[in-house]
């Protein structure tokens, strides 16, 4: 069960009601002020199964840029209601259909934490290159899916497509610089441990590494689905680990082949391991906001609608020309 809390103008008492009677969720209401404001305060106790269409109705009628309205939705552990016990019961036997997708808000408190920069991510993923480039170069497949395991590109990857499907410039900004220094270290940590080791001794191009430099269509598509399979477990309550693993297979081995590649001075091993990289980058964000858009995740407001709409035409036409881009060069002779 969930509380869900409305502060709103008397006006706008009408309304409230009618939300609350609609989904048959008992309210109480008492009188309240702000400043010169005489305001209402709606409370009502909501089935969990109801809660985010309940509460996505409610935000269509308060207007939350005023200080003095909200809307809130808070878990509770119990409740002693006869009434709304056998109304969770009802709606789960009759299987009565109401969307279950997420609020905006619940998928900004995941996304949050990965928009801006964080110095521990980098330390992490400077470590995960570091065990890639072992593995890589030692042909030891258990080394580079362990360089997986601690890899959070993830996290800047669904900041980005999320924050491009709402409209969220800034934030699209961040996370896009945040995903970039993290891409880049894994390319420099590779360049550099490569370039040190081939002062003590010669390495070899172990099929680890070579399997990172051929390119197909294929890859692309592989990776458009794994975008997907993240943007899935975003909005359900499957465990992100489970696709991040996934996706850091799609990027961090590649990734740090093209550093090999600039350390040994081998232009064709830099160029193939890093179009493979930008094939499932370009991959993975298509295949989030393919999720995003089939979900309804979208701001509320008329204005911010169309903001967020331009930044998806925008960026889907950018990824759309990239994909031809890297399709004449998986496909040059």
């Amino acid at each position: 069960m969930r509380k869900t809390e409305v502060v709103c103008y008397e006006q706008q008492s009408q309304s409230i009601e009618f939300v609350f009677k609609k989904y048959k969720i008992p309210f109480h209401v008492e009188l309240t002020m702000s400043d010169n404001d005489k305001l209402l305060r709606y409370t009502g106790i909501c089935p969990d199964i109801l809660s985010p269409a309940l509460t996505n109705d409610l935000n269509r009628i308060i207007d939350s840029r005023k200080k003095e309205l909200y809307v809130t939705s808070i878990a509770i552990e119990a409740t002693l209601s006869e009434y709304l016990s056998n109304y969770a019961k009802e709606l789960e036997t009759k299987e009565i259909k109401v969307k279950k997708n997420k609020l905006i808000e619940e998928y900004q408190s995941i996304i949050e934490p990965s928009v801006k920069f964080n110095r521990n991510l980098l330390f992490m993923i400077v470590i995960a290159a570091g065990v890639a480039v072992v593995g890589l170069f030692a042909n030891n497949a258990s080394l580079v899916i362990g360089a997986m395991l601690i890899s959070p590109l993830l996290g800047p990857i669904s900041a980005f497509s999320f924050n491009t499907a709402v409209g969220k410039t800034d934030k699209m900004l961040k996370s896009f610089v945040s995903g970039l220094i993290l891409l880049l270290s894994v390319i420099g940590t590779g360049a550099l441990l490569t370039a040190i080791a081939l002062q003590f001794t010669d390495l070899p191009m172990t099929n680890e590494i070579l399997s990172r430099t051929e390119m197909s269509p294929v890859f692309l598509g592989v990776a458009i689905a794994l975008g997907i399979a993240g943007g899935i477990a975003m909005s359900s309550n499957i465990p992100g680990i489970l696709v991040g693993v996934a996706i850091a297979a799609a990027l961090v081995p590649p990734a740090t082949v093209a550093g090999i590649g600039i350390a040994l001075l081998d232009f064709d091993i830099f160029a193939n391991a890093l179009t493979l990289t930008a094939a499932n980058i370009i991959g993975l964000v298509l295949g989030m906001m393919i999720v995003f858009f089939i979900s309804g995740v979208s701001p509320r407001t008329f204005f911010e609608k169309e903001k967020a709409q331009q930044h998806m035409t925008f960026t889907i036409i950018a990824f759309i020309g990239l994909s031809v881009l890297l399709g004449f060069l998986l496909f040059k002779p």
